[in-house]
């Protein structure tokens, strides 16, 4: 500014600079609303257990999710808008879930819903969400909770149809004929073993034996040995966590000699502590994170994977569980989503940015299309086998 124009402005206002100044504000916040909106957060409610039963999942969920917002919020955002988390305890419980997720939409007018962890309670808050008409990104595992698609229900984990499919093509690899399946009693080990069944004579596989149990049980040696007396070649077991760990006990106890593969529900370095020794040699169908520094270096979603598992541990101190996973990629997911909107944030333009998003998430490269709400399938690279080596996970190449 030369001294003369300086001189004037100290003097008298300058009405037309300002008023131009005032002219190029309107016009660039009219080209950019976003840049207009820059003040308004973006508020993520989330429903997790991070108490009971079902903590395993709850705690690294609500963890993941922390640690990304924090990152984001102090680069400024996403696209500017600050992200406001509220997040509220399940306690793994269904009834506690819709009225956590009510409490969120009606009195926390929160934009966007994660979770809840479990099966279960997705299946329960999911016609919630799509009543409220607000989007919600679920951690479920049984592929009920998005198949099909309902408006506003999206979720992150593979579903148990993508890990039965990559389980059954290994055991059809190694000349595998019959399997016998040990599984849980509640939603998510009754779909699994309802999409086994489903998909397994299509892979020349049979189902020889499949036992149930329930997850409060202590013992399930007496499945175990009905199971040892047919001609499976293997055991599979679908449940989440303890279930497997003392199914892997029990095992050793009665000297069953074959191998035994478990679901991604039990993707966890807690099932090598829990169950000790016993856990050597078994196997785990399982996303990446739980094993990163395994993973081959040309791996595209290495890198995201990576910087997650070194973030949380740094952070937190311990290494994160696999569905630490869950919630990082809602975060990636919805941060695609926000910058691709032109326009308000909404819970309408919320839903339906996020059915077009594709991004490289933790679980694998995300592809959400009207009629995937899973945005995975059998070619996002989600799966990985790892098998129990001297107390840790490294990859298989069974």
């Amino acid at each position: 500014m030369r001294g003369s124009d300086l001189k004037r402005r100290t003097t008298r206002p300058n009405w037309r600079a300002l008023l131009r100044g005032a002219a190029l504000v309107a016009m660039a916040a009219a080209a950019s609303p976003l840049l207009a909106e820059t003040a308004t957060p973006i508020k993520i409610g989330a429903i997790y257990a991070t108490s009971g039963p079902a903590a395993f999942l709850g705690v690294p969920e609500e963890r993941g999710l922390r640690l990304l917002a924090e990152q984001l919020n102090k680069a400024g955002g996403i696209d500017g808008h600050k992200i406001e988390l509220t997040v509220y305890d399940t306690e793994g419980n269904g009834t506690k879930a819709s009225q956590e997720i009510r409490r969120l939409i009606d009195s926390d007018q929160v934009d966007i819903v994660f979770g809840p962890s479990s099966s279960g309670e997705s299946l329960l808050v999911l016609p919630i969400a799509n009543e409220a008409k607000i989007p919600i990104i679920m951690h479920a595992g049984t592929e009920k909770v998005f198949t099909p698609p309902t408006p506003y229900g999206f979720n992150t984990p593979p579903s148990d149809r993508i890990v039965a499919a990559d389980l059954l093509t290994r055991f059809q690899k190694h000349g595998v004929t019959k399997i016998g399946v040990l599984s849980s009693a509640d939603s998510f080990g009754q779909s699994g073993a309802n999409v086994l069944k489903e998909l397994s004579k299509s892979y020349g596989i049979e189902i020889v034996s499949h036992e149930e149990f329930n997850r409060q049980d202590t013992d399930m040696t007496a499945q175990i040995l009905r199971m040892k007396d047919t001609p499976a070649q293997l055991m599979v077991i679908w449940s989440a966590l303890p279930g497997p760990s003392i199914i892997l006990k029990n095992a050793v106890s009665v000297g069953y000699d074959r191998p035994i593969f478990n679901s991604y529900a039990a993707a966890s370095k807690d099932l090598l502590v829990q169950a000790g020794p016993a856990a050597d040699g078994t196997f785990v169908s399982s996303m990446r994170l739980l094993a990163p520094a395994t993973l081959k270096p040309d791996d595209p979603v290495r890198p995201v994977v990576q910087k997650l598992y070194d973030d949380f541990k740094a952070k937190y101190g311990d290494a994160p569980a696999t569905f630490a996973a869950h919630s990082n990629d809602a975060l990636l997911i919805t941060k695609a989503a926000v910058e691709s909107i032109k326009g308000p944030i909404t819970r309408d333009s919320l839903r339906d940015a996020i059915e077009k998003v594709s991004v490289i998430g933790a679980n694998g490269i995300f592809t959400f299309t009207p009629q995937n709400h899973g945005g995975l399938d059998k070619n996002s690279l989600s799966m990985v086998l790892l098998v129990a080596k001297n107390g840790e996970w490294v990859v298989s190449d069974y």
